[in-house]
This record gives structure tokens, C-alpha cells and sequence, in this order.
């Protein structure tokens, strides 16, 4: 009994140790750190982080704060003047967007004076959808990586994504200066080099608010600039969504692009995406007399007036030729290649 009570209180003087070692959480918290940092590349994910996204904070608050400001429309309907104010302005930016920023800018589907270059790309900044060279640099990115990897807005990996996700997500390309894959947007022109400076790419969507404001006051600021902005974005993100997704196809290219009526209507001609796909450089979307394209027609209408000229038009050869990369077209314009 002498020796059992001795060990007893041997083991009651051995000192305890936790069976799992605590470290702080500094220490935990940076080795978690320098494992994303090495384990992944700009813009993806890692493995234990897919279902929580890195997030673009200042687009998402955009989004976000401007779809909550839209609610407010639920309870102060519009006026005659208010919706004057958005069906004019609609078509205003919609027309920046399609005629200025996509075809003249992004394919150089046609040729104007500078006075009217300015015209459409301010018009288009109105749209609130960044400066033109970052446009022009993500649609590009677009045609050259359409539906597979490295495309900023494929709806492959997911609809909710391919409409309104890819803006809400960081990506590396996000901090890069788009002007390299974009050189002949801006260029020395004073009044294009303004809108690809930091936020002022807002300055003509801040005129149309003030514009609202002065016609109709607060209301006219609603319908006038928010709803309208948010009914553009959605119809805009409606051809990288939608019309990847489901409508017709008419022609054979390498992409998942499709012609949605509906879209084309909305978007002034934007949603004949297949034929835009299959003949980028083309400068009229809408092929046939049932495709209503009323950016085409504005086209035709001004090439007639002698205000734009060289407008390319819809060719019909080898399919090989679609997809042509518009910095191919560039050369070409530059005479860099043989026509």
C-alpha cells in the first residue's frame, strides 16, 4: 500500500500537457495569408475559398447601392416628364454604348469626324459602364477568348455571372491600364483621354443627373438617371448572358453567341449577337429585313448624309474569316497588313 500511495503522487506531480498546441492567431492568420498568396493566382480562387469570391468593392457597392436606390421608384411613380426624360435618355446612352463605344470604338466598323466621336463616346460614359478603353479592352478580351478561358464575361461558368457577376468580382486585369490593347481609342484627343482617368469616366452620367434635376427635380433624377441606368446595364448584360445562352444560330462560329429578338429590340440591335460573332468588323447587325436593327439604320442613314464613311458591311465568304481580332483590324487600317 506504501508503494501504490508513493507512485500515486508521483503521477499527480507530472506536469500536464494540452493534447492540441495553441498558437496565436497572428501566427495562424498570416500562414493562411502566405498560403493564398502562394497557392493562387490573380483573380481564381483557391481551393478552400471557391464559394466566397474576392469581391470588386467598388463595383459591387455600385451595383448594389444603385439597384436600392432604383426600389424607390415603387413609390414615387413617374410623370409624363419624368418619363420623357428616361425614354430620351435611354436612347441616348444606348446609341453611345451600341454606335459609339462597340462599333466605332471596339470593331471600327465605320469612320466619322472627331466632333462625332466625342459625341457618341460621351454619350456612351453616360451609360455609367466605365471609360472607353476599358470597355474596348474587355470586349476585345471577349472576341479573343469568347466562351472559353480568359473571356471576362462567359455565362459558362454560371448565368448569374456572366450577367452581372463578373462585374461585382475582382480580377487581376481590374488594376492593369487597358490602354495597350486599346491604343486607338483615346489616343491625344484631350476630350477622349478625360474619361480614362480614374472616376471621370462618371462626368457625363453626373451631367445627366444634374440635367434630370434642372427639368424635373428629384423625381426626374430617379426615372431619368437611376432607373434608366439600371434598365440599360441589365439590357447590356443581357448579350453576354442571354444571347450565350438560349435563342437562334444561324451561323456556324466557335463560340456559344445566339440571336435573341427580344435583346435586339431592347438594345437597339445589340442582340443579333450571333451575326455580330460570326462578322465582327461588320457594322450593320441585323441581316435580314425581319432583324431590326435601328443602330444599323442610323448607320445607313448617316453614311447617306456623308457624316461617317468607310462603314464596313456585312461580306459573305469563308466562315475562317470570323472572329477576326480587332487588333488584326488595326493593323490592317494601319496598313501594317495587306488587304
Amino acid at each position: 500500500r506504501m508503494n501504490q500511495g508513493k507512485r500515486c503522487w508521483q503521477m499527480l506531480k507530472l506536469p500536464l500537457r494540452p493534447c492540441v498546441e495553441f498558437r496565436p492567431l497572428t501566427r495562424i492568420r498570416g500562414n493562411l495569408n502566405q498560403h493564398i498568396s502562394q497557392s493562387n493566382k490573380p483573380g481564381e480562387l483557391t481551393h478552400h475559398w471557391k464559394w466566397w469570391p474576392r469581391l470588386n468593392w467598388t463595383n459591387s457597392t455600385l451595383v448594389v447601392s444603385l439597384h436600392l436606390a432604383g426600389l424607390f421608384g415603387f413609390w414615387y411613380w413617374p410623370r409624363p416628364v419624368d418619363l420623357a426624360l428616361l425614354l430620351s435618355l435611354y436612347l441616348v446612352s444606348c446609341l453611345g454604348i451600341g454606335l459609339g463605344y462597340h462599333r466605332l470604338l471596339t470593331h471600327r466598323g465605320y469612320k466619322c469626324q472627331t466632333w462625332l466621336r466625342r459625341m457618341l463616346t460621351w454619350a456612351g460614359a453616360a451609360a455609367l459602364q466605365g471609360g472607353p478603353a476599358r470597355w474596348v479592352a474587355t470586349h476585345r478580351r471577349h472576341h479573343q477568348n469568347v466562351d472559353s478561358e480568359g473571356d471576362p464575361h462567359s455565362p459558362a461558368a454560371s448565368f448569374f455571372y456572366g450577367h452581372v457577376g463578373w462585374v461585382m468580382c475582382w480580377n487581376a486585369r481590374d488594376d492593369e491600364d487597358q490602354r495597350p490593347l486599346a491604343p486607338d481609342v483615346s489616343g491625344d484627343d484631350v476630350w477622349m483621354r478625360v474619361l480614362d482617368r480614374g472616376i471621370l469616366f462618371t462626368l457625363p452620367w453626373a451631367l445627366s443627373g444634374i440635367f434630370c434635376y434642372v427639368i424635373a427635380g428629384w423625381r426626374g433624377v430617379l426615372w431619368g438617371t437611376v432607373i434608366r441606368t439600371l434598365g440599360l446595364w441589365h439590357v447590356t448584360w443581357c448579350v453576354n448572358s442571354v444571347c450565350h445562352r438560349w435563342g437562334r444560330r444561324p451561323n456556324e462560329t466557335r463560340d456559344g453567341s445566339r440571336n435573341v429578338w427580344w435583346v435586339g429590340l431592347l438594345s437597339l440591335g445589340e442582340g443579333w449577337h450571333n451575326n455580330h460573332h460570326a462578322r465582327p468588323a461588320s457594322a450593320l447587325h441585323g441581316w435580314h429585313w425581319y432583324e431590326i436593327d435601328i443602330s444599323g439604320y442610323i448607320i445607313r442613314l448617316l453614311a447617306r448624309s456623308g457624316l461617317i464613311w468607310n462603314v464596313v458591311r456585312v461580306f459573305h465568304g469563308n466562315s475562317s474569316l470570323s472572329e477576326q481580332s480587332p487588333v488584326t483590324q488595326l493593323k490592317a487600317d494601319n496598313g501594317e497588313l495587306a488587304e
